[in-house]
């Protein structure tokens, strides 16, 4: 698969954003664990996943400017895990489903509907990403055999 690679400055930007997003969570953390409320412990360990989230998909981007997405080694160790988390996390919408439709107080409904909408977030986001792998597979193994066709090795 061919990526499009980013300009130097756009790259020093997201290497700059990535370290901002790292030193938010670690500057959030001790706020959270000094914290007794558990309403305020969940929003604001929210946040901080948000923001490593978020330095993590800075770093993924950073790495792609620089290499392929998967190698040849990891691809099947990737899509053994991503089947087997494919069904954890169909398991897991089914059971907050199940929760949600059993409770009845409208404030807490709203926060087991936020974990069920993350579920389906989950769910739809590992389905493509195994996709996405299965096609770069398919267009490894098109490319290698074209290599071999040219003489190579």
């Amino acid at each position: 698969m061919a990526w499009e690679k980013v300009d130097a400055q756009t790259l020093k930007m997201l290497k700059e954003q990535k370290a901002f997003e790292d030193e938010t969570a670690k500057r959030l953390t001790p706020f959270y664990n000094s914290t007794k409320s558990p309403l305020l412990k969940l929003f604001i360990h929210r946040i901080i996943l948000d923001t490593m989230k978020h330095s993590d998909t800075y770093q993924t981007l950073i790495a792609i400017n620089e290499r392929a997405l998967v190698g040849e080694d990891s691809r099947e160790k990737m899509g053994e895990e991503l089947t087997t988390h494919i069904k954890e996390e169909s398991k897991m919408l089914d059971q907050a489903k199940a929760i949600s439709k059993s409770i009845r107080d409208e404030k807490f409904k709203l926060i087991l509907e936020r974990i069920v909408d993350d579920e389906r977030t989950h769910h739809k986001l590992l389905t493509e990403l195994s996709e996405i792998i299965n096609k770069e597979a398919r267009e490894w193994d098109r490319y290698l055999y074209e290599l071999t066709s040219t003489g190579f090795p």
